[in-house]
């Protein structure tokens, strides 16, 4: 995978979005200070390969002010591989799912190509693509192309076994103990389930042991069930004639009750043809009344019928009559509506008359008002004329006193702002000795802090000196314990054995072995526990040391910003003095000299004086001229109100007299002869007369309405006479034949009386028949579920004895089961052994060390000239007896001969950390079936002094051949020159 392109937005410290093209560069330096986000590069190709970095959570990746204003953080990363460009985008919102893209460039241009994405449907499937594509997991990457801080010589100057366990990571073998773990776990579970199975086992061989008390048990209950099943017999038969009869005494019953109903029913008829028998006479006596007073009826009848043919011809003429009144009430609303609009014209016009008389006398005033304004304004505009040109002589000398007056308001605006100014400069001068105390004081401060910082970087290369040593005598401890621990248990061994052959190495154990063997381990046990309490006070020594270090160095970030704050205020002294000092040279240069010349300007005042007398002097003329013009003006507007009066009036009388004098006298003439609505009056005459001839009375009229109202009973009389005659011939043929009814319903009555008798004596001799039935029908259920429980019984009691033939057969199931998880639990033992770190493991680890040694010593000898080569020993012979022990040395030799790492050089040690380490990155993308063509190295540059660092530049131009792209980071100003190519 080579790198191509890489484009941050709101990732971690990147706000806004930054871009580093990649192209062209083969060995590059990417330089900045600490905490520029150099190191967040790293993150941002992890994290959107591999959806990992070194923040625990994807929100603490979004920058915190994108985060709070809801933005997205995104990277896009660019790279080539196998001869293809991908591009992969991860973006993330703080509090929502990240979304991943992978994209292939579809036609090579890599300019103004299309891509094609190859994203999954989820995240988790497309981070599986990418992982598939690269041939390399997250650890695999930056195991094999990252070389990260301080880790460069982690695998160097560790004890061996700690050499093992990093290889054993960075190989990945430790996965191996997943599987161990997997097979332990598995193990362990088909050891439950064979304990499981013994106890199922168990349990069927108890119930095996009751198959006799079962088959007992069954017997008793078949014997119990059918006895009770005996007895349920004799009383279901006896509860069956009960029932029987009771039918036979409830269908009695019903016919009885039918009888009832019947009789009951047949009285309630004749009743009813009895009462409708008496309504009925009651009807035809009521008829024979009317037919008795006939005579009368018919005579009233007839009075009645000439009444209503007299009053039908007087409502005749009645309706007439009204007819010709409405037809009168219209003529006569518009006779009254044409008088009460000429009576309304007549007095408005009298109003006017009256009007015009008064318009009359006021035209004579108004004439002698004209007279008189027009000589007073005459009067006034000659005194005007006389005042004219005083006024002028009073305007020039007002403005001049008012140029005099903006002038010297003007100079003291200027006396203002000088004053004001010369205030400042006093405060400035004040400020002045302030400020150069201050800047004293600020150097002072700064030579200081110079000196405390100078003191920190001695205090941080001793601090990385102690914590290393820590780190190294710590990372000892455990290997002496238990080498003393072994130590131990072997001399009390040697000493407990009392003759035969060695228990430490099989010779015959003479007692001069014993001495010799002893106070070897004795020796080495010395040496063991000397080395041990010596680094258990030296741990000690150290950790005081470091922690006090630790709470110097906490405070050189607060030197260096109270350094910076220091350099800051010395400059901002330096600024204000300079600004004070210019300040002051320029007033007493040229502010002094203005404020004196317009103080004395100031102070000469008797041009003004006389002007403003002149001007006071002029001043009555002006203000005589103003009454006189305001008294113009008014005699003007008098004169012209006058005039626009008198034009108003003749208007007015000119109106009148030809309108108005004339239809006045017409209106009057009008009313008084009655001239008006001839149409209306001619209407109401002819109608006046048609009225007379009809000849309508209304008392006549009145009285015939009383007489027909008296004879209004007469037609319905006559009506009920009619209906009487009709209805006594219907009413004498119904009572004959509800006579015949009432003879025919008796005899029904007597008959369902006798029956009835008879149904009551049957009853009686059928319920002397009746059992207990009710009891009879108890006892048969308790009996049935006697019965049933007895079934139940028998059923259960077969079912123990039939499920013994399931459990012999299920028995040997488990027995056959429990062979298979003893065989399993076998297998896994094995396969638990094997995946251990004795196992597969540590053949990995063997077969990786060659091809690791390989790698480092082709580095090693380009870097040194052939001078070096290193080897790894992974077994070697103990010193206190004949015996082999694993282990992972690393044996180094040079011209001089093998010597121990520790005696070699820092250079020296650092070529030997470099190689070994790249040559695991190598085994790592090999492994991986990847070509390791990117590498970058985050190796602290500071960490070295300048001897370090031109080594460490000199081994990455010694393999820059081996890689397509290298990026360098580092803090370190005067390594950006370095590099053919630097990336800030």
């Amino acid at each position: 995978m080579i790198p191509l392109r890489l484009e941050l937005t709101n990732f971690l410290s990147y706000r806004e979005t930054a871009v580093l093209d990649f192209t062209g560069i083969h060995l590059a330096c990417i330089s900045g200070a600490n905490g520029a986000g150099k190191s967040s590069i790293l993150d941002s190709i992890t994290w959107a390969l591999f959806g990992k970095a070194r923040s625990k959570s994807d929100d603490d990746l979004v920058n915190r002010r994108a985060a709070l204003a809801g933005d997205t953080a995104a990277v896009t990363y660019t790279f080539a591989l196998e001869e293809s460009t991908y591009r992969v985008i991860r973006r993330k919102r703080v509090r929502q799912a990240t979304k991943l893209e992978l994209q292939i460039l579809a036609n090579g241009d890599y300019a103004n190509g299309k891509w094609k994405t190859l994203s999954e449907s989820k995240v988790r499937e497309t981070e599986a693509a990418i992982v598939n594509l690269l041939n390399m997991n997250y650890d695999t990457f930056i195991n094999a192309s990252f070389l990260i801080q301080g880790k460069a010589d982690e695998f160097t100057t560790k004890t061996p076994g700690k050499r093992k366990e990093i290889l054993a990571d960075l190989l990945g073998v430790s996965q191996w103990d997943q599987y161990r773990d997997a097979a332990a776990e598995k193990r362990k579970a088909a050891e439950t389930a064979i304990m499981l199975l013994d106890s199922q086992m168990g349990d069927i061989a108890a119930e095996l042991e009751e198959e006799e008390a079962r088959k007992e048990a069954l017997a008793t209950a078949q014997e119990i069930h059918q006895a009770i099943a005996n007895r349920l017999k004799d009383k279901e038969k006896l509860l069956a004639e009960l029932k029987r009869v009771e039918t036979a005494v409830q269908q009695q019953q019903a016919n009885l009750k039918n009888l009832e109903t019947n009789l009951s029913h047949a009285q309630t008829s004749l009743a009813n043809l009895q009462k409708s028998q008496s309504q009925r006479q009651h009807e035809r006596d009521s008829y024979q009344a009317t037919l008795d007073d006939a005579e009368a009826i018919i005579a009233a009848f007839a009075a009645y019928e000439q009444a209503d043919a007299q009053l039908r011809q007087w409502q005749a003429k009645a309706d007439q009559f009204n007819k010709l009144q409405r037809k009168q009430h219209k003529h006569e609303l518009a006779i009254t509506q044409e008088r009460s609009r000429l009576t309304t014209r007549q007095k408005e016009l009298t109003a006017q008359q009256e009007k015009s008389k008064q318009a009359q006398a006021e035209r004579k005033t108004v004439i002698q008002t004209i007279t008189d304004d027009q000589a007073q304004l005459t009067q006034t505009t000659a005194k005007l004329s006389a005042l004219t040109q005083q006024i002028e002589a009073w305007h020039e000398a007002r403005t001049e006193l008012q140029r005099l007056q903006s002038e010297r308001q003007s100079y003291h605006k200027e006396q203002s702002r000088l004053q004001s100014e010369a205030a400042k400069i006093e405060k400035l001068a004040q400020e002045k000795t302030a400020v150069t105390t201050n800047h004293s004081a600020a150097h002072k401060k700064i030579t200081q802090l110079t000196a405390d910082l100078a003191a920190s970087e001695t205090q941080n290369v001793r601090y990385a000196t102690a914590k290393a040593e820590l780190d190294t005598i710590n990372g000892e401890q455990p290997r002496l314990r238990e080498q003393m621990d072994k130590l131990a248990e072997r001399i009390n061994r040697l000493q407990m054995e009392t003759g035969g052959s060695c228990p430490l190495c099989g010779q015959e154990l003479s007692e001069s072995h014993r001495h010799a063997v002893l106070e070897e381990l004795q020796t080495d046990g010395k040496e063991a526990g000397d080395r041990f309490r010596a680094n258990k006070q030296r741990i000690t020594d150290l950790t005081a040391e470091v922690a006090d270090l630790e709470q110097k160095l906490k405070q050189k970030p607060r030197l260096e910003k109270e350094l910076q704050s220091q350099r800051d205020r010395l400059v901002r002294a330096e600024a204000r003095l300079t600004e004070i000092t210019q300040s002051l040279t320029a007033w007493e240069q040229d502010g002094q000299v203005q404020l004196a010349a317009v103080e004395a300007t100031l102070a000469e005042t008797a041009v003004l004086d006389a002007q403003t007398q002149k001007v006071n002097e002029l001043s009555s003329a002006a203000t005589q001229k103003e009454t006189l013009e305001k008294a113009q003006q008014a005699q003007q507007r008098a004169i012209a109100n006058a005039e626009a009066r008198l034009t108003e009036i003749d208007k007015l009388l000119a109106d009148w007299s030809e309108r108005g004098q004339p239809e006045l006298a017409a209106t009057t003439a009008q009313l008084n002869a009655n001239e008006y609505a001839t149409e209306a009056q001619t209407a109401m005459a002819a109608l006046n007369q048609q009225i007379s001839e009809l000849d309508y009375d209304t008392d006549a009229h009145n009285t015939a309405k009383q007489a027909h109202a008296d004879l209004a009973a007469a037609p319905k009389r006559q009506q009920a006479l009619q209906q009487a005659k009709t209805a006594v011939d219907t009413l004498d043929a119904t009572l004959t034949d509800l006579a015949a009814q009432l003879a025919a319903q008796k005899q029904t009555v007597k008959a369902l009386a006798a029956q009835q008798e008879t149904a009551v004596a049957q009853l009686a001799d059928l319920q002397s028949s009746e059992g207990d039935l009710r009891a009879t029908e108890n006892e048969v259920i308790d009996l049935r579920e006697e019965e049933i429980a007895a079934n139940r019984t028998v059923g259960a009691a077969q079912q123990r004895l039939s499920v013994l033939d399931d459990l012999r057969q299920r028995s040997q199931s488990l027995l056959d089961k429990r062979a298979e998880k003893t065989l399993q639990v076998q297998r896994l033992k094995l396969l638990e052994k094997a995946c251990g770190r004795d196992g597969v493991q540590a053949l990995l680890i063997e077969h990786a060390l060659p091809e690791i040694e390989e790698h480092a010593n082709e580095l090693l000898e380009r870097l040194t000239g052939g001078d070096m080569r290193l080897s790894f020993e992974t077994q070697r012979k103990l010193k206190s007896r004949d015996a082999i022990t694993e282990t992972l040395d690393i044996r180094i030799s040079d011209s001089a001969g093998e010597r121990p790492y520790d005696n070699f050089s820092g250079g020296e040690q650092f070529r030997v950390n470099f190689a070994v380490r790249l040559a695991l990155s190598q085994l790592l993308a090999k492994r991986a079936g990847a070509r390791l063509q990117t590498l970058v190295i985050d190796e602290g540059f500071g960490s070295q002094d300048p001897n370090g660092r031109q080594r460490l530049v000199e081994a990455i131009n010694t393999i820059q051949d081996d890689f397509v792209r290298i990026l360098v980071i580092t803090h370190i100003d005067e390594l950006r020159d370095a590099f053919p190519a630097r990336i800030e």
